[in-house]
């Protein structure tokens, strides 16, 4: 029996037996309560334990292999049974006990299934009824929490799963594009193609080794966003530039790794870059987010609808780990991305 379980019986036992001290009291003499209550508090102990251990040796070995869980009504026939069986084998055993002990309060010539027997039967009865009643309840409490730890625990791997497919859809993303860059580039200068393909082997080295984080510094992310754009203005020159404001205090909160170099990336792929129409990224903090900016000049209609996937994921991300998520918003001719900030836990 586990410790609480017998904490709560003994309670339950003290506060009947101290009822019926106070009655024994008032009714007949200090004495006779006394002297009952030494013999029931015991009794009243041992009684409830054997009623419990053999109830678990029962589920144990019996109910557990013939319970029918698909039927309840026969599984409610048989612990009414077992019940019955039980407070029949113990009035039994009890009256040569009571008949011992409170020979004395039986009417005279009273016969054996007279009215201590039928007292002592309801009295059992009440007593293991009760009992089953409350381990049922017990059980079936712990039966709930264990289905809620297990949810719990199943939830919790479903969004790591989650979370780490979505950061595999963005890092191939991310290779295909700058691989698409560096063939651009090896047919019109080598040397740039070589320096490119070096510098692409540290951002990559970054995006592994970042990998198995959830989160990273925004100001990790910059350096990244730093060694990315000098890889473009090897390829766009001057026609692509980028400014940054970002609150020093600011530098270590967090977010989900690669979120820069997402929104940088859509926005060199999918605007017009040229001479007569530069490009121009800025980023600047404003409270608890980060403001990712360009000029709106997309080179097709489908700008937004390009855009869906690496959005949708960066949302999906947010739902996971953060109570605000990402928008996005055409205004004043530019693109502007809100991104919220993660506090870091101190």
């Amino acid at each position: 029996m586990k410790a609480n379980r017998i904490y709560f019986y003994l309670f339950i036992i003290l506060l009947f037996n101290t009822l019926h001290f106070i009655s024994e009291v008032y009714t007949s003499s200090l004495e006779e309560g006394i002297s009952e209550t030494i013999i029931l508090l015991p009794t009243t102990f041992l009684f409830t334990v054997f009623v419990f251990w053999t109830r678990m040796l029962i589920k144990k070995h019996i109910a557990d292999k013939i319970i029918f869980q698909e039927n309840k009504s026969k599984t409610l026939g048989f612990w009414g049974l077992v019940i019955i069986l039980k407070t029949v084998v113990l009035t039994f055993m009890i009256m040569p006990v009571t008949n011992y002990f409170f020979d004395d309060d039986d009417p005279p010539g009273e016969p054996f299934f007279g009215l201590t027997f039928w007292s002592i039967l309801i009295v059992n009865f009440s007593i293991i009824t009760f009992l089953y009643f409350i381990e049922i309840f017990l059980e079936m409490q712990k039966e709930k929490q264990d289905i809620k730890v297990k949810l719990t625990q199943y939830q919790s791997e479903k969004s790591i799963a989650q979370y780490l497919t979505l950061k595999k859809q963005l890092n191939p993303h991310f290779l295909f594009n700058s691989f698409n860059s560096l063939m651009g580039l090896i047919t019109i200068d080598s040397k740039k193609a070589e320096y490119f393909l070096q510098e692409l082997s540290n951002i990559y080295r970054y995006n592994l080794t970042q990998s198995e984080e959830v989160v990273v510094p925004l100001k990790k992310e910059l350096q990244l966003i730093y060694s990315y754009m000098s890889l473009q203005k090897i390829r766009f020159g001057e026609y692509v530039s980028m400014e940054d404001n970002i609150e020093e205090n600011k530098l270590n909160f967090l977010i989900p790794p690669m979120t820069l170099e997402l929104l940088f990336e859509n926005a060199i792929k999918h605007n017009i870059i040229e001479s007569k129409k530069p490009l121009k990224i800025s980023i600047i903090s404003e409270g608890s987010i980060i403001k990712v900016t360009n000029n709106f000049q997309p080179k097709n209609n489908n700008y937004e609808k390009s855009l869906g996937i690496g959005q949708k994921n960066l949302i999906n991300q947010y739902k996971m780990l953060h109570t605000e998520s990402p928008s996005f918003e055409i205004l004043n001719g530019n693109y502007i991305a809100h991104i919220p900030l993660i506090e870091p836990e101190l």
